[in-house]
């Protein structure tokens, strides 16, 4: 079995396909050029794992175009964290040596309230909005990462104007999981055999795709050890300290109950749906990692306090934060679902939210210890070598 270096796991050989590769990279020695089509955009302050990932592909050489999809006005009725670059969209602008671009459409497909699961036929004709920028920068690729969220219903186009570029899927969530409408779900499936190459951020991901014939590994997510490991001033005046950053699946009531229970520790809140808590919550707005850092750095306990929803068992191999967590060796709370053997997590069960009190505490007389995480330059680097293979 081959895999691109020890911490990939792969679980069909690179090498077999029963049709041919759609094309073939440049040697080792040359840089690639690569396309990242995700909802995130390369410039917002909130960072997801493709940011980092862009960054250190850049870092090693090749060219990173970084295009954002799934924005128009209907974006700026719901608050969407990318407002702030509407008069610079649809124009390709360099930051850190990515060239971020932001497709501001007429309009786009997205999930309304009321609409349910109807009117799934809205992906379809969105996928087809005219964008020169997007086929121009497809065709122009090697290699072609499609981000899970929306842009799978851009597999048809990308692979129509790249017929010989790699195109690969990388999961770092399920989209059932994510809320992704199901008709996305469906072209993805539908769009499988344009695909070359499946990259899941968790081994517990792996059965999603038996029926996708491409090869798959496992790449988790990695951390800026630099960055990460840099000294930092503490942003707590004083006391005990927990902080959870992020809003995917945020679970209020546990950290209600834990805060009213705790009322000698303070609990910062990054980035979280805003919402009423006791008043030792701090809430902060979403902040750049590097502001971020120094929160999770000077922490006493980290907190993810995830909802329990159908497969989001992913995330105990998954979770970024909790990789970061573990990354600087702070004691970490999240559900019994997302604690991997051997880490330093403590578990509660949400479906008695009054659990978490127990995690909270066990963790907080437990003593640091740092776990391995790979870098994200060793994700990027076995990510290439696995697109070449």
């Amino acid at each position: 079995m081959k895999t691109a270096a020890a911490n990939v796991r792969s679980t069909s050989s690179l090498g077999e396909r029963d049709t041919p590769a759609a094309g073939a990279l440049p040697s080792s020695a040359s840089p690639v050029r690569v396309l990242i089509l995700s909802r995130h955009d390369y410039r917002t302050k909130r960072k997801a794992s493709a940011h980092f990932l862009a960054k250190a592909l850049v870092e090693q050489g090749h060219e990173v175009q970084f295009f954002s999809i799934g924005y128009s006005w209907l974006s700026r009725l719901r608050s969407d964290s990318r407002a702030f670059l509407d008069e610079r969209a649809n124009h390709w602008e360099t930051v850190d040596g990515v060239q971020a671009y932001l497709w501001r459409g007429v309009w786009h497909a997205t999930r309304m309230p009321l609409m349910g699961e109807r009117f799934g036929y809205l992906y379809d004709m969105w996928a087809r909005s005219r964008c020169d920028a997007l086929d121009e920068a497809a065709s122009r690729a090697d290699v072609i990462i499609v981000e899970s969220g929306i842009a799978p219903v851009l597999i048809p186009r990308v692979r129509a104007a790249a017929p010989n570029a790699r195109l690969i899927y990388r999961a770092a969530d399920l989209l059932s999981t994510a809320g992704v409408h199901p008709r996305v779900q469906e072209i993805l499936e539908q769009s499988r055999e344009a695909i070359d190459l499946v990259v899941v951020v968790a081994q517990a991901m792996l059965p999603h795709f038996d029926d996708f014939r491409a090869p798959k590994i496992v790449l988790r997510h990695g951390v800026d050890r630099d960055q990460i490991c840099a000294p930092t001033e503490s942003p707590y005046p004083r006391g005990k300290n927990i902080v959870s950053v992020g809003a995917m699946l945020f679970d209020p009531k546990p950290v209600c109950l834990a805060a009213e229970h705790l009322s000698d520790w303070t609990f910062h809140l990054i980035g979280v749906p805003s919402s009423t808590f006791p008043d030792n919550v701090v809430q902060h707005p979403e902040m750049p990692f590097s502001s971020t850092l120094p929160y999770i750095r000077h922490a006493d306990i980290g907190l993810a306090a995830y909802q329990k929803e159908a497969r989001s068992e992913y995330l105990a191999e998954s979770s970024l934060k909790l990789l970061q967590f573990g990354a600087i060796g702070l004691p970490a709370v999240c559900p019994q679902f997302a604690v991997e053997q051997g880490s330093l997590r403590f578990g509660y069960d949400p479906e008695y939210p009054e659990t978490i009190i127990g995690a909270l505490e066990r963790a907080a007389n437990a003593p640091r210890s740092i776990s391995h995480v790979p870098s994200w330059s060793e994700v990027a680097g076995n990510l290439i070598e696995a697109a070449r293979a």
